[in-house]
């Protein structure tokens, strides 16, 4: 252990300044919201004074289809004095600015250290999030022992992340970092390390009580073996995964919030208005969250937003900026399985892959992704196949 610590150390005094703060911004977003949009307009502050920012802008895999979206989002959401949509539309450019600088910066070497830190910071979360559960069921009348998940949101735990739901997506990502380090490394103290923190994480994702948040885990395991081609894992996750079927379907209470299925009846509701919403502006939309911006008007249900990325993003966006998102997307999935066929790091791709199953499978029910963490984290995996290319510096 001493020794692995050592090696970190030296690993780290290594990095060059802009690598440092990549890390650093990395950090910086398991802050509350307002905090890390700081932490990252000051590394993206450092890297222009660098002179790094412009030229990885300009060099940007699908930064035409990116900042067209932004753009368009950013004016329409004015034009229809979405305020709320504006901030997330400006949260987009600050994302896709960060996107870009660590694109430039990213080797096989701080990509392992982005995941290790994060994996490592979940513990951070996970402590933060069981006081906060402490604190949330004395409140209600009951034991911390007890634990009772409660429906209400603000009876939820949400950790560093305002929201349990955003918190339960931060938690899908750490399982699959764990997953995949613990598939990358042959050293026992380390796989107990990952299995230890991946426990921890799926208990703290039932204490959130976010269900759609279990969804994925249903595809991310078998998926993750299978395009890593480990054939017995693949086997032997199928098997685990039946047996916990089996074992939910005659105990349905280790599900949590099981019998209180008002938030379905929501959820319906919220998707009929989500696509009158669509039909009400088809090519633009009013920009991003407006469900949240108009569900008033319509006498709709209260929510943020549609409760459903595909409609979401119609509602939100409408053709043209669903468009030229599905742009950006189809240039980065050309570069991701590029990637794959050279077999640098097959890992990797089946990481990626599991991030996709979380965002089209968790978005079936939920939006989670328009959250500075979640939006960042996601992105940075899907943009991590450039660490593999040889970037000449100016």
């Amino acid at each position: 252990m001493k020794k692995a610590v050592s090696q970190v150390i030296h690993d780290i005094q290594m990095f060059d300044s802009l690598e440092k703060s990549i890390l650093i911004a990395v950090a910086g977003l398991f802050l509350p919201f307002q905090f890390a949009a700081a932490v990252l307009v000051f590394v993206l502050v450092y890297a222009a004074f660098k002179g790094e920012l412009i030229y990885a802008i300009r060099h940007q895999l699908g930064a035409v289809w990116f900042y067209s979206f932004c753009v368009l989002e950013v004016v329409v959401s004015c034009a229809a004095q979405n305020w709320t949509g504006l901030v997330n539309a400006l949260g987009f450019v600050l994302i896709g600015f960060f996107i870009a600088y660590y694109r430039r910066n990213l080797t096989p070497k701080l990509f392992q250290y982005v995941l290790s830190e994060i994996i490592a910071l979940s513990w951070l979360c996970a402590a933060y999030g069981l006081y906060e559960f402490n604190k949330v069921s004395v409140r209600s009348g009951y034991e911390f022992f007890d634990f009772v998940v409660q429906n209400r949101p603000k009876n939820r735990i949400n950790s560093t992340f305002m929201n349990a739901n955003f918190y339960a997506t931060i938690i899908e990502f750490v399982m699959v970092f764990c997953l995949y380090k613990f598939m990358r490394t042959k050293k026992v103290p380390f796989r107990i390390y990952y299995v230890i923190t991946a426990c921890l994480n799926f208990f703290m994702m039932l204490l959130t009580g976010c269900r759609t948040a279990l969804l994925p885990f249903v595809f991310i395991f078998p998926i993750f073996f299978w395009a890593d081609k480990k054939k017995w894992w693949f086997i032997a996750s199928l098997v685990a995964e039946s047996i916990v079927f089996v074992i939910v379907l005659f105990n349905p209470e280790l599900v949590p919030r099981y019998d209180q299925m008002s938030t379905l009846n929501s959820r319906i509701k919220i998707w009929n208005a989500a696509w009158l919403l669509f039909t009400m502006f088809p090519l633009f939309g009013l920009g991003p969250q407006t469900y949240g911006h108009m569900y008033k008007r319509l006498h709709a249900h209260k929510a943020p937003h549609a409760h459903n990325i595909y409609l979401d993003a119609l509602a939100s966006y409408g053709i043209v900026g669903t468009f030229l998102l599905l742009g950006y997307g189809i240039r980065l999935w050309k570069e991701i399985f590029s990637s794959y066929k050279r077999s640098k790091d097959p890992a990797v791709f089946s990481m990626i892959l599991c991030f996709l199953v979380i965002f089209f499978v968790h978005g079936l029910l939920d939006v989670t992704m328009n959250f500075l963490a979640t939006g960042c984290i996601f992105l940075m995996i899907l943009n991590s196949s450039v660490q593999h290319k040889t970037v000449q510096k100016i």
